[in-house]
């Protein structure tokens, strides 16, 4: 028994772009749009997609609204029914999240306090879309939008929902222990899991941003591998507290923790020792945007215990002393554990010292994202200069957290295949 569509599908994929790239048709009908996105005739639809439309050219991302045949009601009886519709360019093997942004009538330029409203009244269409949908690092619902000759995901289990609070990723685990543990200057909630399947000799994985990958599904994920690490402890960087999540507060604390900050790194090195004393390798430290930076500046200040994996690493950062992350390529002096670090003498690390005084960390980082694509170019030749040498992956996406939670399996199993 056959069906037919009231609605032309939400995304259309169609040759004949510019440069070969796609063109993708987005039609949106209003009859599913959400009640509470909905302001009437004040207002109008931004799609925003990944890092194909840009919230600085509001213009480019205006959705056309497009009368229902025989009349302008909002009536959903027939293919024809009021739409908002926009044609866009795409690159071939693109995947990225989309969602629709309402915003005011005639906005051209966009304060903060305007974009921040707008961002909170984001949604995703109700109705029959076909598209899988996910949460982003924000914890807003977005959908996994991919082009026809995007390659297949790995990663696709996960995405529970979260909840107000920033406890409870590992909720229903038993095998996740969930403490709060001072990590630089301030309490942080981390989580520890250790596969049935890891190898007491196998490296132990340290993810920033943990609250949101776990919720993703990075332990099942984990679990799944051939050969796991040892040990996973996935650290968050919100405050604490018993007030619920401040989005300002978490954003200045994730800073504090992760642009090149030799405390922090010190007490995560005394946390992986604690935790697993017996472990001879380097512990794989791994996250994305400032977690990226964060992961190379691990591997640099201590390369003999290090190794990271930097997603869209925010190498255009700066440190409080204006020096940029290649400054820091360590000398034999900078590669000795130090700080709170030096304080657990639990194991010894002659083995590695040794034979590994090198620092070693993966890059990757999305075509569309021009100032990390930007940043990444030139960390590549400062580095080469001072005897570091890596060659950057490009994917096709923008600053995408669908891309990073893929690619640290990937690049996680790479590692530990070695």
């Amino acid at each position: 028994m056959s069906t037919t569509r009231l609605f032309p599908a939400l995304c259309t994929w169609a040759e004949g772009g510019p440069d070969g790239s796609w063109l993708l048709q987005v039609e949106l009908p209003t009859t599913f749009i959400p009640a509470e996105a909905v302001r009437g005739d004040e207002q109008e639809i931004f799609v925003d997609l990944n890092g194909v439309t840009d919230r600085r050219n509001v213009l480019g991302g205006i959705m056309t609204r497009r009368p229902a045949r025989g009349g302008d009601d909002d009536r959903a009886d027939a293919a024809g029914a009021t739409r908002y519709s926009i044609e866009l360019p795409v690159p071939r093997g693109y995947r990225g999240a989309l969602r629709f942004l309402p915003v005011p009538r005639g906005l051209q330029v966009a304060d903060r306090p305007t974009w921040l409203d707008v961002l909170e009244r984001g949604f995703v269409p109700a109705g029959d879309h076909d598209l899988r949908t996910v949460a982003d690092m924000r914890r807003k619902q977005v959908l996994d939008l991919a082009a026809p000759d995007a390659r297949p995901l790995i990663w696709t289990g996960g995405d529970r929902p979260a909840t107000d609070s920033h406890s409870g990723a590992g909720e229903g685990r038993p095998d996740v222990d969930e403490q709060v543990i001072t990590l630089g200057s301030a309490p942080r909630r981390t989580w520890t899991h250790r596969p049935q399947r890891g190898p007491a000799s196998a490296p132990v994985l340290v993810v920033f941003d943990g609250e949101r990958f776990i919720r993703g599904g990075l332990l099942e994920a984990i679990d799944e591998l051939v050969s796991p690490p040892s040990a996973v402890i996935a650290i968050d960087h919100a405050p604490v507290g018993d007030d619920g999540p401040d989005e300002d507060a978490a954003v200045g604390q994730r800073a504090d923790d992760l642009v090149m900050n030799p405390r922090f790194c010190d007490d995560v090195l005394a946390l992986v020792r604690q935790s697993a004393p017996e472990v001879p390798v380097r512990t794989i430290v791994a996250g994305a945007s400032y977690g990226g930076l964060a992961a190379a500046f691990f591997s640099l200040r201590h390369p003999e215990e290090f190794r990271g994996i930097c997603l869209s690493p925010s190498f255009w950062e700066s440190d409080d002393q204006g020096s940029r992350i290649w400054d820091l390529t360590p000398s034999r002096a900078d590669g000795e554990p130090g700080g709170l670090a030096g304080e657990t003498e639990s194991r010894t690390v002659e083995a590695r010292t040794t034979t590994v005084a090198h620092p070693t960390f993966s890059v990757d980082h999305g075509i569309l994202e021009t100032v990390i694509a930007d940043s990444v170019a030139e960390a590549t030749e400062e580095f080469a200069a001072r005897g570091i040498d890596f060659v950057p992956r490009p994917f096709v996406g923008g600053h995408e957290y669908l891309w990073w939670r893929e690619l640290m399996l990937v690049r996680l199993a790479e590692v530990l295949a070695e």
